[in-house]
């Protein structure tokens, strides 16, 4: 019997492994689908290089069809002026809400590459390099200063700043976009300097290291992989384990690439969402929020009293509304400091009247994010208690409230202190720039959506709950 489980365990792993492997190449492929682009060894330039993918994927790879997240985060910080849209950031949130870094384990480009390199089979094969625990949190000085900092706070020859991380690190970059580009253009190859060898033998380096380690990009280096296992224990997809059947057997560990005790932390930083802990548990112990989900569908349930269906449509619904509402207020927050920040800082702003409407618009911004997230952080506390839905939906009904309230005065007591105070002289033309500008920043993007989750939320949890 114990026989026959193991070889089932066996077989539904190696099913596992071949449907993750096929969903990688599909996503490979549509990752980088312009074959126009490889033929002529010209990179796409249409429009839906406006929009980002979810893996770590070079902008100027001949194929690619969107763009680099971090490419474009990059792109608009180091702009030069004021309007720089944190649609990017909103992008990365909205993934690492839903999914956390299950786009690491499944979706990315160059993920799958090395995945496929660990497969060969020469060295022998380790998971971590020596000194890991620290080793792991190079990724996050590499977000600090190639992605944020010195794109910000360095400007090159024109004034403005570079893609430090594009430059000089990203190994993607090099083997999908640098490297073909060079082959297919003799001017490129005339121009190809030292800055193309350094990244040549680091991509070189990195590759071959993930012929005996698993994942090292991955694992020490990627900016990308530390933005979305930040989201991973507040994802709408999450891993759970069921304490009563776990026997800590470390069956978990033993199967996870990363080298997670998934027992102990099922939704660390780290965690890839790859699925192989739950075909290697031998108790069925480890679970995903999705497939509780099928599982509970398929199950013939007993009918549940009135009071159960209640409490447990209001758990799940704080589950669902949870991150909706705080990594949306955190999006917000985040933009609306980051905003005002450079308002008070940079001074990019063209003038003082639109400098003092940008930053009273950023500052209702940044009290909604703030009430958002604080909301959410009730919403993912109290989900497991019940009746708590009517103080919660209570919470959020006054939320939304002190949002579109502090929103809606903000804007004209903005506009009266530029017209009354400075003597600012009025037209309409003056009124469509004012709105144009706010419109090209994203003050009301960022301001609507936490609003609007919150205002659902008060709308969706129940009036009672016993």
């Amino acid at each position: 019997m114990g026989m026959e489980k193991s070889e089932q365990k066996q077989s539904k792993a190696k099913k596992q492994g071949r449907f993750r492997l096929l969903v990688q190449a599909v996503s490979f492929a549509f990752h980088n689908g312009y074959i126009n682009g490889w033929l002529k060894g010209s990179p796409y330039s249409g429009s839906n290089k406006l929009f980002c993918m979810p893996g770590l994927n070079c902008y100027s790879c001949p194929g690619a069809i969107g763009a680099c997240p971090i490419g474009s985060l990059q792109a608009v910080l180091d702009s030069g002026v004021m309007k720089y849209s944190l649609y990017v950031l909103g992008f990365i949130g909205m993934i690492g809400m839903l999914c956390g870094r299950l786009v690491c384990g499944w979706l990315c480009p160059f993920g799958a590459i090395q995945d496929l390199l660990y497969r060969i089979p020469l060295f022998k094969k380790v998971k971590n390099l020596p000194g890991h625990k620290y080793l792991r949190w190079l990724k996050y000085g590499i977000l600090l200063v190639f992605v944020i900092l010195l794109p910000m706070l360095v400007a090159g020859p024109g004034g403005t700043g570079q893609p430090w991380f594009c430059e000089w690190i990203c190994p993607s970059g090099t083997l999908l976009g640098g490297i073909p580009l060079v082959l297919s253009n003799l001017s490129l190859r005339a121009s190809a300097g030292l800055r193309f060898a350094w990244k040549v033998a680091l991509l070189l380096l990195i590759l071959v290291g993930a012929i005996k380690v698993y994942r090292p990009f991955c694992k020490y280096l990627c900016p990308l992989g530390a933005l979305y296992g930040s989201c991973n224990k507040l994802s709408l997809y999450r891993l759970k384990v069921d304490e009563e059947k776990c026997v800590r057997c470390g069956a978990c560990q033993k199967a996870c690439g990363m080298d997670i005790p998934v027992y102990q932390l099922p939704n660390s930083v780290e965690c890839i969402r790859c699925g192989k802990c739950m075909a290697a548990c031998p108790t069925g112990a480890i679970t995903s929020t999705f497939g509780e989900l099928v599982n509970r569908r398929k199950a013939s349930p007993s009918v549940p009293s009135p009071e159960e269906t209640l409490s447990s449509k209001a758990t799940r619904l704080r589950t669902i509304f949870a991150p909706l509402v705080g990594l949306s207020g955190l999006a917000a927050l985040v933009y609306g400091l980051c905003a005002v920040f450079a308002c008070l800082i940079f001074s990019r702003c063209d003038g003082l009247i639109y400098f003092v409407i940008y930053y009273g618009m950023n500052l209702g911004v940044t009290l909604t994010g703030l009430i958002a997230l604080i909301c959410g952080i009730k919403l993912l506390s109290s989900r497991k208690k019940p009746g708590k839905s009517v103080e919660l939906r209570e919470f959020a009904a006054v939320g939304t409230g002190i949002s579109v309230a502090a929103n809606l005065i903000l804007a004209p007591l903005m506009l009266f202190f530029c017209f009354c105070v400075m003597n600012a002289t009025f037209s309409l033309a003056y009124f469509q720039n004012v709105g144009s500008f706010m419109l090209t920043n994203n003050c009301l993007f960022f301001w609507a959506i936490p609003t609007l989750f919150m205002l659902l939320a008060s709308l969706a949890l129940p009036r009672k709950e016993k």
